[in-house]
């Protein structure tokens, strides 16, 4: 059985993707929509939190979006042939080694800013303290996994182009 793993900032596009992936036949999932696969938690209590937009500094500071590996791993098994799994969560490092590629959808901030103001279906980033995290993380987040061996995919181009190069390399 063969596994990869898309990940990259909010707003990049990986939902889309995943979507894209079904439709074309390719089994894939979001780790955001699998309903107890991730929560938030406080990094010191590692108490589960709720959140909700407009959320203060403070707030963000003291949590992060954890998936939870042993789920994840149950879940990649119930595949046969091939599964594609899209998220980005805290923890990730933890269970990248899990996949035999890993992608990193990315495109320039007014892109992924612009997608995050204009989607219905997550609020997530839509408030200003999120944006400016978001802006103040993403290069240092893009960096690490390029030099971990994660394979870049521009996402300014159309969708259906994107998912071509992801399915190349797929089957590569």
């Amino acid at each position: 059985m063969k596994s990869f793993y898309i990940t990259g900032v909010s707003g990049v596009g990986k939902s889309s993707v995943s979507e894209m992936l079904e439709k074309k036949g390719i089994s894939s999932f979001d780790i955001d929509s699998v309903k107890d696969l991730c929560h938030w938690i406080n990094k010191e209590t590692l108490e589960k939190s709720n959140w909700h937009s407009g959320l203060g500094n403070e707030w963000h500071e003291a949590h992060e979006w954890i998936c939870d590996k042993e789920k994840l791993i149950h879940l990649i098994n119930q595949y046969k042939d091939l599964v594609v799994v899209v998220g980005c969560a805290s923890n990730q490092d933890e269970y990248l080694d899990l996949f035999d590629k890993v992608f990193l959808l990315h495109c320039i901030p007014e892109t992924f800013i612009k997608r995050i103001d204009n989607r219905t279906n997550n609020d997530f980033g839509k408030h200003g303290i999120e944006k400016a995290r978001i802006l103040n993380w993403y290069k240092g987040f893009e960096s690490k996994l390029i030099k971990q061996g994660a394979i870049p995919i521009n996402t300014e181009e159309p969708l259906v182009l994107v998912v071509e190069k992801i399915i190349r390399n797929i089957k590569n």
